[in-house]
């Protein structure tokens, strides 16, 4: 398991003892660069957890009925003809199944800046029957959003946390999947020092492993220069 993996996996175990404990919904912002391999984390997380559902924040304008239909096939539910009707949808759904959901929401920063959608998505974890609680996750630009806008919602932030980009959990993890055999410090340390994130060094280590050669920071020179890494 990744450290993005397992830093989100915390973050969400908080998040429903916090909502136990306070009786609301409350909420996580959760940002690093692009790479560092936070999509990949949440999907597995989504896929394993049955309260928690995957939205990816569309580039571009947002209406409510766009969000909802959005919500409503992250959740499973599909939507309806307007945005009532899948609202509607949506509230009978995660009663059926007694859910109380926790959103993941990729691409964050485009979200922070639209004040009609953080209305919409305010009220959503305020409605009783629905009790939503987010797992914002943001882009580098992230913290000057937040410093830039101001909104309710962000009240209820209660995690806030940056994600490193590569971690030695990590760097372990991608040796085994690629099934490398070496120390994984010499690798994490040259990785930091080209400021690599967790896609950086698995695109390198896929290219070692196809190339048989031995993982050395002499071959890993030579391939992240043909790989202009």
């Amino acid at each position: 398991m990744t450290h993005v993996e397992n830093i989100l996996t915390g973050v969400i175990n908080a998040l429903r003892k916090l909502r136990m404990e306070q009786g609301l919904p409350l909420h996580a912002l959760i940002w690093s660069k692009w790479g560092a391999g936070k999509t990949v984390a949440a999907q597995r997380i989504s896929k394993r957890e049955q309260d928690v559902f995957y939205v990816k924040a569309p580039d571009g304008e947002i209406t409510r009925g766009r969000l909802y239909r959005l919500l409503g096939f992250g959740l499973g539910c599909g939507a309806r003809s307007n945005s009532e009707a899948t609202l509607d949808l949506i509230r009978h759904h995660v009663l059926y199944y007694n859910l109380k959901p926790i959103l993941i929401i990729d691409e964050a920063q485009r979200l922070l800046r639209k004040t009609n959608i953080l209305n919409e998505l305010k009220d959503l974890a305020e409605d009783q029957d629905l009790s939503f609680s987010y797992v914002f996750l943001g882009d580098q630009t992230t913290p000057r959003l937040l410093a830039a806008y101001d909104h309710s919602l962000f009240k209820r932030f209660v995690i806030r946390k940056e994600l490193q980009p590569l971690t030695e959990e990590t760097t372990l993890h991608l040796l085994k999947e690629y099934q490398i055999s070496t120390d994984p410090v010499p690798i994490l340390n040259f990785a930091r020092q080209r400021g690599w994130t967790t896609l950086d060094l698995a695109i390198v280590l896929q290219a070692l492993k196809n190339q048989k050669a031995e993982p050395t920071t002499e071959v890993l020179e030579k391939i992240a220069k043909a790989l202009g890494r």
